[in-house]
């Protein structure tokens, strides 16, 4: 897979075709440690997730592909119509070479403000992800403050909350497009 300012990334939406891959994606340790809810999800489970959400005008799943190659999955959560705003996930492929991220969230913006008309995306990232906090950051986000969760366990999960608004996108997306690894950066990356 070729990673530069050229390289064509699409979304699409996710189908039960995509389930064991994602749910791959999902379990892998990386990934796992990193989210709010750490077991590894078994096929049923996903399956009825699937189910589920595919009933819930309020969520969206997407495959994310850079020139035709699946690399990623991006949803976006909790989608409120009458004030434009939804929460946004994702996570690459454990595979994928690193810069993939930042191109594929890039991406993902881009749709939920053209495509999906909203005003604000919303994010919750664990204090434990330090490379995912650096890259809300990078993507112009406003942290807005911190809290904790609670797992089934009553474990502590300290997060941060982040905004971002279109306004804010529209002036540092020309940026950010740019910011995208080149031709000269490829083989560092790949």
């Amino acid at each position: 897979m070729q990673l530069n300012t050229s390289a064509a990334v699409s979304l699409r939406p996710m189908t039960k075709t995509d389930l064991d891959v994602v749910r791959q994606w999902r379990n892998a340790p990386e990934t796992r440690e990193k989210m709010f809810t750490t077991h590894e999800i078994k096929p049923d489970e996903h399956a009825a997730w699937f189910e589920r959400v595919q009933r819930d005008d309020t969520k969206r799943f997407y495959v994310v592909s850079i020139d035709g190659t699946d690399i990623g999955m991006v949803s976006f959560t909790d989608i409120n119509q009458e004030n434009r705003r939804a929460e946004w996930g994702f996570y690459k492929a454990p595979n994928a070479p690193a810069g993939v991220g930042f191109v594929m969230l890039h991406a993902a913006l881009n749709h939920a403000f053209d495509s999906l008309g909203l005003k604000q995306v919303d994010s919750r990232v664990l204090t434990i992800n330090p490379k995912v906090l650096h890259l809300h950051n990078k993507l112009g986000f406003s942290k807005i403050g911190e809290a904790i969760a609670y797992d089934p366990d009553e474990n502590a999960i300290p997060y941060v909350d982040f905004a971002l608004t279109i306004d804010v996108w529209r002036l540092r997306e020309p940026n950010i497009r740019q910011q995208r690894p080149s031709n000269s950066q490829q083989s560092k990356i790949l």
